[in-house]
């Protein structure tokens, strides 16, 4: 069976950036991800840059990276400290004061429903111990060990999981799942520090710190869900984002871009992911603004061809026969270019 699509008859992914981005971030915050696929690339309007993405991703903790701006409970806190699992120094320390009592920071007045996810990056100093606690219609925590990289004991009757993973030099990403909803002054993720495990749920184990021993922290997140998606740092606001992004690619170059800055998911030059799919023919016309281009990826992102286009000028190629691409095709960036014809017939097998 014949068939052609064209970008005025299928659909596109459209949205703004949400912050401003540097030419060097590997996520990217948007207005709103709603359609927005993993399989296919995006292009950032006004710098014509290319981008593919491994996850998409949410944050509801604000100021993920400053535990100084979280609420905090018996707890002193030196910022930028040491050197956070993303290379820059941005990791604070916290450590408990010396009076016997329970010492944890935690964030409020957050609404996610569940199941709903907490995650942090930690890392012992001094102290080898925290607990992570989401409170809601349901609470629940669970205990990690920082010296050994390993969950505790679990509990409360929203429990639905914990994870910790190991991202070097010391460094785990900790998680809990908590399967009810949070909402208003409930603390929505709050974080323990203690020299041994605190007890699950309740506010744990009092102590007497001794004004040095503590823990490092660094990027905190929550969001729906009942895993961890790929970090996204925030700041006065929730994001949500594409993240585990790779820049420039399909030839283009990595830029800075404001917020507000048009991005796009191009549409797919036919409808099928993963069938084999031939390209016999397509007609091209630039705007006529200088000379343009049109360039074709299969659905990982790999540039499959750039058809380099006459200014002010229809384009047209036919293949023939045409040309089998094993996992179809998709339209990855435009370039002066104001519209495409792609001529395909269903490839079959190979």
């Amino acid at each position: 069976m014949g068939t052609k699509a064209t970008r005025s008859n299928t659909t596109s992914v459209d949205t703004t950036l949400a912050a401003n981005i540097t030419a060097t971030q590997n996520y990217i915050p948007v207005a709103s991800t709603t359609n927005f696929s993993t399989s296919v690339v995006a292009e950032i309007e006004t710098t014509n840059e290319v981008v593919s993405f491994s996850d998409i991703s949410s944050n509801q903790y604000l100021n993920s990276e400053a535990v100084n701006l979280w609420i905090n409970s018996n707890m002193s806190i030196t910022q930028d400290a040491t050197t956070a699992p993303n290379g820059t120094t941005t990791a604070d320390k916290v450590v408990p004061n010396t009076n016997n009592t329970t010492h944890f920071v935690y964030q409020n007045n957050i609404s996610v429903t569940g199941p709903l996810t907490f995650s942090v990056f930690a890392k012992a100093s001094g102290y080898n111990f925290i607990k992570l606690f989401s409170g809601g219609s349901s609470t629940c925590s669970a205990n990690f060990n920082l010296a050994t990289g390993a969950v505790g004991t679990t509990g409360g009757s929203g429990f639905n999981s914990a994870r910790i993973t190991d991202f070097g030099d010391n460094w785990y990403r900790c998680e809990i799942t908590n399967n009810s909803s949070v909402s208003g002054g409930s603390t929505a993720g709050g974080i323990y520090v203690t020299s041994v495990p605190s007890n699950p749920v309740t506010s744990g184990f009092s102590e007497a710190g001794d004004g040095t021993s503590g823990a490092f922290l660094w990027g905190a997140q929550i969001e729906q869900g009942t895993t961890a998606s790929t970090y996204l740092p925030t700041t006065s606001a929730a994001l949500v984002g594409l993240t585990g992004v790779t820049r420039g690619i399909n030839g283009t170059t990595a830029a800075s871009a404001s917020s507000g800055a048009s991005i796009q998911q191009l549409p797919f030059a036919v409808t099928g992911l993963d069938i084999p799919i031939r390209l016999k023919g397509l007609t091209i016309s630039s705007d006529g603004s200088g000379a343009g281009r049109l360039t074709l990826c299969d659905n990982k992102g790999n540039t499959l061809c750039d058809v380099d286009v006459p200014d002010d000028k229809l384009f047209e190629l036919s293949f023939g026969g045409g040309v089998l691409f094993p996992n179809g095709i998709f339209v990855s960036n435009t370039i002066k270019i104001t519209a495409y014809t792609l001529y395909t017939d269903f490839g079959g097998t190979l």
